[in-house]
């Protein structure tokens, strides 16, 4: 698919949504020859990305983007069992699990009961698993694939997962969680409130304030002593895990298990000064995951699109797009010279009913409104999906969220 092509899909996918049969999960057809399943499986989950965040972002790039270089694209449900809007937690316990939950839910059924995620499964089958987050490793998008909870806010069980389940390589803000408990609330997430979001940001509407952005999202996080007295940092270092402090410790790893902190609760935004820290991590990752011969499922989060969106803030939204959509250029690089790895982009819940109202493509300027102003709103339209490499065409049309496990587990699993 060229990039006109990819533009005008972009541009089409509201249309198809309307227009498309349903798929279901047992209709779904998935091909079982050897040559279609890949050997290394990458999930890039992409928090609150509609049409119009991804549509925003190719404008500013004036439609230089590596997700032109995808091959299938469609679009996914986001809804939870209890409400119509869901959140991220939800909506990665179906990618994880392929079990549609309550609305918070973490790789737990609608009785807080849980779920063989995919990560078990990996494990059990004896290949290598891998997590990186652009922002902290309890993100809500992120800790379905760790461990099981009621809700995100459970963090010192999440962070236990990544030492129980022995994640091979692990990449992202939050070591503080690792040996120390939350005893305050949470501040506001990157970039939220005040400042001017540049030129075109939230025409026509209000800037909406900041709220709360949960373990990871920026603001002060007052912390305490563990309730399970575990250092869990401690209990890597006895496992053999190569545990980083800083990006550039973490780039020097070339195999082995690798516990890399990029901070210690959060990572600037991308305005802020984080640099090339993300891409930097998703290329580690799929070195060192590679470093073995049995392959690997890496899962990539990142939540900063959203927390734009959410406050309104046009011009780091798109700087932030683009920012994602570099660390997806890692990942097609990676799978073009494999030549045996899938590489998988999925939206999560949209945030805010972001519309785009202007723009030139030209000038690579965009305006756009919320109609859902607020860091806890999400819409409930499907998002887009992208997919390259072995097995690409099973990510075309519209499909449930469930849907990607039960794809996954096939290729991978059997």
């Amino acid at each position: 698919m060229n990039r006109r092509d990819t533009l005008k899909l972009l541009g089409s996918l509201p249309l198809m949504a309307f227009g498309a049969t349903r798929v279901n999960a047992s209709e779904h057809q998935i091909t079982k020859t050897g040559a279609q399943n890949p050997k290394n499986i990458v999930l890039i989950s992409a928090d609150g990305m509609g049409v119009c965040q991804w549509q925003a972002g190719m404008v500013a790039a004036k439609g230089k983007m590596n997700l032109s270089r995808m091959q299938s694209a469609g679009l996914l449900t986001t809804n939870p069992l209890d409400v119509f809007c869901g959140d991220a937690p939800s909506h990665s316990t179906a990618l994880a699990t392929g079990v549609n939950s309550h609305k918070g839910a973490v790789s737990v059924d609608m009785d807080n009961k849980p779920l063989k995620t995919i990560t078990e499964l990996v494990k059990e089958k004896g290949l290598a698993m891998g997590i990186v987050s652009a922002n902290s490793l309890v993100e809500g998008s992120i800790v379905p694939f760790v461990g099981h909870a009621q809700n995100r806010m459970a963090v010192e069980a999440l962070t236990a997962g990544y030492v129980d389940t022995n994640i091979d390589v692990f990449i992202g803000a939050g070591s503080d969680y690792f040996t120390k408990s939350i005893q305050g609330g949470f501040g506001p997430g990157p970039g939220a409130g005040g400042g001017q979001g540049g030129p075109g940001a939230a025409a026509g509407g209000q800037r909406p304030a900041g709220g709360q952005g949960g373990p990871g999202a920026g603001g002060a996080v007052q912390m305490g002593e563990r309730t399970d007295k575990r250092n869990l940092i401690n209990e890597l270092k006895a496992k053999g895990y190569q545990v980083c402090n800083s990006i550039d410790e973490i780039k020097q790893v070339k195999g082995g298990k690798l516990a890399g902190f990029t901070g210690a609760q959060s990572n600037p935004n991308i305005q802020e000064g984080r640099g090339d820290m993300f891409p930097a991590s998703v290329e580690t990752a799929l070195n060192v995951l590679n470093s073995g011969s049995k392959g690997f499922f890496l899962m990539v989060g990142d939540m900063y699109v959203d927390r734009a969106s959410h406050n309104g803030r046009l011009e780091l939204l798109c700087d932030e797009t683009k920012d994602l959509d570099r660390a997806i250029g890692k990942a097609l690089d990676f799978a073009e010279h494999d030549g045996q790895t899938l590489v998988l982009v999925v939206g999560s819940p949209e945030a805010s009913g972001m519309s785009i109202v202007g723009g030139n493509m030209a000038e690579g300027t965009v305006e756009a409104k919320w109609s859902m102003p607020g860091m806890a709103n999400h819409s409930g339209t499907q998002v887009p999906m992208f997919a390259y490499g072995p097995g690409a065409e099973q990510f075309m049309g519209v499909m449930e969220n469930t849907e990607i496990f039960t794809v996954v587990k096939q290729m991978m699993i059997g």
